[in-house]
C-alpha cells in the first residue's frame, strides 16, 4: 500500500542539497518541496539532488512542481539531478521534457561526483 503522505529528508553538502522523497509526490504534498528548495536557495544552496528511491508515485501535479523547481534553480545558475528513478518514472519525466533540465543518475554519490568533476 502506498504512503498517502510525503516525507522529505534533506542532506546538506554545501552548495548541494540532497532531498530524499518518501511517499507519493503529488498534490499538495509535492508543493511542500517548493518551500524546502526556496529556503535552501536562500541559504546559498544552488545544486539539488532529488532522490526518488522511496517515492511511491509521481502524478502530473508532481511533475509540474518539478518543472517549477527547475525555474527557481536555473535563476541561481544551479543544477538539478534525479537519482534512484525507476524506469517507468524516468520514461515519464523524459517524455515530459525534464531531461533537458535535469540529469539522471543511479545514486546520489554518482551525481555528486559528476557535479564535482564539472566544477
Amino acid at each position: 500500500m502506498s504512503n498517502p503522505t510525503l516525507t522529505t529528508a534533506v542532506e546538506k553538502i554545501q552548495p548541494t542539497a540532497i532531498i530524499k522523497l518518501d511517499g507519493a509526490f503529488n498534490d499538495f504534498h509535492a508543493k511542500e518541496v517548493i518551500g524546502i528548495i526556496d529556503d535552501l536557495l536562500a541559504q546559498d544552496f544552488v545544486h539539488f539532488i532529488i532522490n526518488f528511491k522511496s517515492c511511491t508515485e509521481v502524478n502530473n501535479y508532481g511533475v509540474s512542481v518539478l518543472i517549477s523547481l527547475i525555474g527557481s534553480i536555473n535563476q541561481k545558475s544551479g543544477k538539478l539531478f534525479f537519482t534512484n528513478v525507476d524506469s517507468h518514472l524516468e520514461k515519464k519525466l523524459k517524455m515530459m521534457g525534464l531531461a533537458a533540465y535535469a540529469e539522471f543518475y543511479s545514486e546520489d554519490k554518482v551525481a555528486l561526483e559528476s557535479l564535482i568533476e564539472k566544477h
